[in-house]
């Protein structure tokens, strides 16, 4: 089966069901939960576009600092619209869980490094590598916990199984399914069908519209908010 979407047409996807969530959100209409439903999908999907920006960015550097600065950017506009309070810290953007995920790769890469550095047996290798991306995934899942972060341990878990299993989607679906069983609310199990739209991935970027992906998510919140003023 052809495989037809472009990165460029995930981001759409992702912002686009993730508006939807949204309005639901500040608008609470008779339809909250189909909005709500549609909007799972979007998480899964920024998860797996974040792996692909990963390994192909110049510079880790610049690709955390600019999740952290959004999240920090868009934190204000986050909190007062969708808890009407400028510092609202039980819940915290998913940038900052973006950030986080991006961060634990960085370190699961880094210890693969130097476990193979220093430790040359097999056997060694096949028992310290696991136990540490363990160690690591349980530490920034309890990070984005106790930092109140979107998704949580699961976001955490999502990101990093997007990108350990990245050869083998299989174990992709296998892995991201049986976290969000687990970990996930009943209306998280919605996007699992996130998946059908990341198999169809063509590893192609299609069009380049970066800062527009970038400054969407703090001004699609501004305006929701602003038209709940104007309405209510």
């Amino acid at each position: 089966m052809k495989k037809c979407l472009s990165n460029f047409d995930l981001k759409l996807i992702a912002i686009i069901t993730m508006t939807i969530d949204h309005i639901g959100v500040v608008f609470g209409t008779p339809f909250y939960n189909f909005l709500r439903a549609v909007g799972r999908l979007s998480f899964p999907v920024f998860a797996f576009l974040l792996t692909e920006g990963y390994v192909h960015t110049k510079s880790f550097n610049k690709y955390f600092l600019r999740l952290f600065v959004l999240a920090l950017f868009s934190e204000v506009i986050y909190d007062y619209v969708f808890f009407d309070s400028f510092i609202y810290i039980d819940a915290n953007n998913i940038f900052f869980t973006l950030a986080l995920g991006l961060l634990s790769l960085f370190l699961l890469d880094k210890s693969k490094c130097l476990i193979k550095k220093y430790f040359k047996d097999k056997i060694d290798l096949f028992i310290i590598l696991p136990i540490t991306y363990l160690l690591i995934l349980v530490i920034m899942g309890l990070m984005g916990e106790f930092l109140n972060f979107s998704y949580g341990m699961l976001g955490i878990l999502v990101i990093s199984f997007f990108y350990l299993f990245k050869d083998n989607f299989a174990l992709v679906v296998i892995s991201v399914s049986l976290s969000t069983l687990i970990l996930g609310e009943p209306m998280q199990y919605f996007s699992l069908f996130s998946l059908i739209l990341i198999y169809f991935y063509n590893q192609k970027l299609g069009k380049s519209c970066k800062l527009f992906f970038y400054l969407f998510y703090p001004l699609h919140i501004l305006v929701l908010g602003v038209m709940k003023m104007l309405i209510g």
